[in-house]
């Protein structure tokens, strides 16, 4: 059974998640094309490209989002790249779906949603899933790498913020269980002193 992932597919579904905006291109030596879209959150944003890449050859489905930042190897201080490339090393280990990649041969930083579409139909569920993780991704941490990649932020202050709210939830659940474990303590002693005070059965 050949994989039913097509141009036509990918439109319809984009056309159901309410982006009207995109464009569908034939590419060279592939038989598949490829779709141009993008967004944006705001009037003033700048916003973000999108190419949705059915690689039938690869068996994959691609959701790219190219040139969120360029810093290049030889334009870059080392401490800031370091910086960057630590953050992003970061983020790649706490999300499940998606990754950001960076390109040492021009410095692009990149986000993408990569699929296996062995044979398969995709849902319009998958589809959803799978825009949605990119934008949200990319909404949330791309101001963030872009600022480091700045200078205007480190990857400590990076981590220090990230964790920061982690670390006030674990707080706040250890502070919640130590108050319930002295309630328990002292219904056990309440318990206790009851039993003490009550008069012996006669035998």
């Amino acid at each position: 059974m050949a994989t039913q992932v097509t141009l036509e597919l990918l439109k319809g579904y984009l056309e159901r998640f309410g982006w009207s905006r995109y464009k569908a291109v034939d590419e060279p030596f592939e038989k598949e094309g490829i779709i141009y879209t993008g967004w944006r959150s705001s009037e003033e944003a700048e916003g973000y490209n999108m190419a949705i890449d059915p690689m039938v050859e690869k068996n994959c489905l691609s959701f790219r989002v190219p040139k969120i930042l360029v810093a290049p190897r030889d334009t870059t201080p080392a401490e800031r790249l370091a910086d960057l490339l630590m953050a992003m090393g970061f983020i790649n280990y706490r999300i499940i779906l998606g990754k950001f990649a960076y390109d040492p041969r021009d410095g692009e930083v990149r986000f993408s949603v990569d699929v296996p579409i062995d044979e398969n139909d995709l849902s319009y569920e998958q589809f959803q899933h799978c825009l949605g993780v990119a934008v949200k991704m990319v909404e949330e941490y791309a101001p963030k790498l872009k600022a480091i990649a700045a200078g205007e932020k480190t990857a400590q202050q990076f981590l220090d913020e990230e964790l920061g709210g982690e670390a006030e939830a674990a707080a706040a659940f250890g502070q919640l269980l130590r108050e319930l474990l002295e309630r328990l303590e002292q219904e056990m002693r309440q318990r206790r002193e009851r039993r003490g005070n009550e008069p012996l059965e006669e035998v």
